[in-house]
């Protein structure tokens, strides 16, 4: 009898923490605050409680298992995407790790760019759910355009999840200020 509960607890340790992982396919839920009805989108890691976050408004949407992409009114060379990475073990941001994220962060733009040059490295830019995260910026020219691209690297238990702007220069500080700024609805994350 034991033996048999101790096989059933393990097991559902098992499947919780095969399940720990988040699930970027998103489901919508409304609230009311204030009179005012509110979009939010809603996640699965597994756990008790849902994971929510809030786009920006007017941005359209699309998700599936490990990733959500965002796109932004009226700019169309603009692109959000929040994705996850898996990590062999937790990590920090140590500066062994920020080397590495550079290095994938600079070989991450479109193959034939060009001038590609590291803006800004920031840690702790902003904390989601207690979370440090690592901002980089950099700049790019692709087919005779200057681009911009941000990632924010937050670290969650065996995951690491990348929050990603990608747009033309001119649209850059406008759609960052926005994607940023939506960040901090992030619950349960």
């Amino acid at each position: 009898m034991v033996r048999a509960l101790i096989l059933a607890l393990a097991s559902l340790l098992l499947v919780a923490a095969a399940r720990a992982d988040l699930q970027l396919t998103p489901r919508i839920s409304q609230y009311e605050g204030d009179g005012v009805k509110f979009k939010q989108l809603v996640f699965s890691d597994g756990g008790a409680q849902e994971i929510t976050y809030s786009p920006p408004r007017g941005w359209d949407y699309s998700g599936n298992v490990n990733q959500l992409t965002l796109y932004p009114p009226n700019k169309s060379q603009a692109e959000a995407t929040i994705f996850k990475v898996p990590l062999s073990q937790p990590a920090s941001f140590d500066d062994e790790t920020v080397k590495r994220l550079v290095d994938e962060a600079l070989a991450s733009v479109p193959t034939g760019s060009t001038s590609v040059h590291l803006i800004s490295q920031e840690k702790n830019p902003l904390m989601i759910e207690r979370k440090e995260t690592l901002l980089l910026t950099l700049t790019y020219n692709f087919y005779g355009q200057s681009y911009s691209r941000s990632i924010l690297f937050l670290n969650r238990r065996k995951e690491q999840i990348r929050f990603q702007l990608a747009c033309r220069g001119a649209d850059f500080k406008e759609l960052q200020k926005t994607f940023l700024g939506s960040q901090y609805s992030w619950q349960n994350l």
